[in-house]
């Protein structure tokens, strides 16, 4: 009787076992199947080239893009560079608002160089205060420069990449912000209907402000977030902040690592939810951080990019952020290897 008993619970229990593995097969199955109707993002590995052209005029901020520093970017092992561009500052203010000349030329001669190296370049609009300060007046400023840059860059192949605005915040609110990301991609999609553009959501592009988003269905769209967390250590002896962060922060405990992975797997539910590329458009921990610890920051937040299969932008080059000392001429190794060794 005792026997009998366990085999009859061996049966029950290889029924169950069968049933289990038929039921995940076939959910494995439909998983591969829907992931293969939808093309993956370019994007793997990306480097901005911050504090140049997202200055008021090149150079302003002690940067200036030289076609080198593209060749070490490319040779160190990404495969993208993210060119924030402030057009506000060199656009008209009425009329078509058109863009300066200048800036297209300068513009123009980066992105052919890095497209000839065979690099993406993401083309944004950075630092538009004035629209997140008042929308009503300036929305319709930035159609009218994407209206141009569509139209300047139509013949481009898709390795340029646009990106419609960065970190909106205060007054471009979710609602507002997926209002006008839906009428500029709209507006794009009449000339380059295969264009890979990315979408920044509100609250500074903040995982706040992702899961506050309704991004257009768009199989060419790459969703975009920013992580900073926390702000204490990443941002600690920012003088551009008030009050300033005090520096000395560190970061690392099991329960901080607990946090960033956690903030990870919501961002990937998000993504998985609304069946579009998600980008880590920036993350990076300011030059006065510990080194120890901004290492430590640094590469646990690009794995955990990458095991959520996130591509990835580090903020920034040689402005601060950094990750290449230009007087020095030299990447800052522990930073280098943190972002590209296992």
């Amino acid at each position: 009787m005792h026997f009998m008993g366990n085999a009859q619970h061996r049966i029950r229990y290889a029924a169950v076992t069968l049933a289990w593995l038929l039921a995940a097969s076939s959910t494995l199955s439909a998983c591969s199947e829907t992931a293969s109707l939808h093309a993956e993002s370019p994007i793997q590995r990306c480097m901005n080239m911050s504090g140049a052209l997202e200055a008021p005029n090149e150079g302003e901020w002690g940067y200036t893009v030289r076609f080198e520093d593209i060749d070490r970017i490319k040779a160190a092992g990404f495969d993208t560079i993210r060119l924030p561009v402030k057009w506000s500052a060199h656009a008209g203010t009425w009329g078509r608002y058109k863009i300066e000349d200048h800036l297209l030329d300068r513009t123009d001669e980066i992105i052919n160089y890095a497209l000839s190296q065979d690099m993406n370049v993401i083309l944004n609009v950075h630092h538009y205060y004035d629209l997140n300060m008042e929308p009503a007046k300036h929305e319709r400023r930035l159609e009218s420069i994407w209206k141009q840059l569509s139209k300047h860059y139509e013949s481009y192949p898709d390795s340029l990449i646009f990106e419609v605005l960065n970190e909106p915040h205060t007054k471009m609110t979710p609602k507002r912000t997926d209002a006008l990301n839906k009428r500029i991609v709209h507006s794009i999609r009449q000339s380059q209907p295969h264009r890979w553009i990315i979408l920044a959501t509100a609250e500074w592009g903040s995982l706040t402000g992702l899961l506050q988003s309704a991004p257009p269905a768009d199989s060419r769209v790459i969703l975009s977030w920013h992580y900073y967390d926390p702000f204490s250590f990443t941002h600690q002896g920012a003088e551009f902040f008030e009050p300033m962060p005090p520096v000395g922060t560190h970061w690392g405990t099991k329960a901080e690592i607990a946090v960033a992975t956690a903030d990870f797997e919501r961002a990937a539910t998000f993504r998985d939810l609304h069946d579009q590329p998600l980008l880590l458009g920036e993350f990076g921990a300011f030059d006065a951080a510990p080194m120890e610890d901004r290492v430590r920051w640094t590469r646990t937040v690009r794995k955990l990019a990458e095991e959520n299969d996130f591509g990835w932008c580090h903020w920034g080059f040689s402005s601060n952020f950094r990750a290449y000392n230009p007087e020095k001429e030299a990447w800052i190794e522990p930073i280098r290897a943190a972002l590209l060794d296992d």
